[in-house]
């Protein structure tokens, strides 16, 4: 792993344990001057148009203008009429949006409908405990569960129960990050799993007890000198 992955990943376990001890740590590392999480909003979970999708545009009173427009490299894809327009980054909601201001210098009251018909090759970042961890190419739809298996499945030593999820929103330099049970979810007890999108880093911290197991091989085996596995309390007395 690479100096800037071993950084960030003592950054995600870091933020992790403050987050489980504290109910507030955004508002707390703020006041230290340290690095805040961004709160997550419902469109933090929407997916967002990138090179290489495929939209359906559609003209409810001019179909004679409906397309199939691939989104290119730039970001830019190619409409009837109206030629390059920027979509990367915007959800469908506000390509329509977009879409019927451009339409409406060339058509009278446009009626413009902008849906994904196939995804683009996009890469996620999966790393910790998993057993094939590093970048990832995904294509389509795929949850948080579903990118831990693409990467091989957790490690034994996996803390299944708290994933982290690192997302950046577009134009905002802080970072969203959210733990999920992915344990649950696998088990078929529902949980909150939800759909990676492209950039997205996902990160599989160790187990609790894993981390006790190597301090006791770490520091207690390797130096004291008696076997852990001898119970110490064989009786009435110590």
């Amino acid at each position: 792993m690479s100096a800037w992955l071993r950084a960030l990943s003592l950054f995600i376990v870091l933020a992790v344990a403050g987050c489980a001890s504290d109910p507030a740590p955004s508002s707390r590392n703020a006041a230290r001057g340290e690095a805040t999480f961004a709160p997550w909003t419902s469109e933090d979970y929407r997916y967002r148009i990138g090179p290489g999708d495929e939209l359906s545009v559609r003209f409810m009173v001019n179909p004679d203008l409906n397309a199939t427009v691939v989104v290119g490299p730039d970001g830019r894809g190619i409409f009837p009429l109206i030629s390059a327009q920027d979509v990367a980054g915007l959800t469908a909601e506000e390509a329509n949006a977009l879409l019927s201001r451009a339409y409406a210098a060339v058509l009278r009251a446009p009626q413009v409908e902008t849906l994904v018909a196939g995804y683009g090759a996009s890469q996620i970042y999966i790393g910790g405990e998993v057993r094939d961890p590093g970048v990832k190419t995904i294509k389509g739809r795929l949850t948080v569960a579903q990118a831990v298996m693409s990467a091989g499945g957790f490690q034994d030593t996996a803390r299944t129960g708290h994933v982290v999820v690192i997302r950046q929103r577009p134009g905002d330099p802080r970072l969203l990050m959210r733990t999920i049970d992915v344990r649950d979810n696998l088990n078929g007890k529902g949980g909150d799993d939800f759909a990676v999108l492209p950039g997205d880093l996902i990160f599989v911290p160790r187990s609790a007890i894993t981390e006790v197991n190597r301090f006791v091989r770490q520091y207690v085996t390797g130096v004291l000198p008696f076997n852990f596995n001898y119970s110490i309390n064989r009786g009435t007395r110590y």
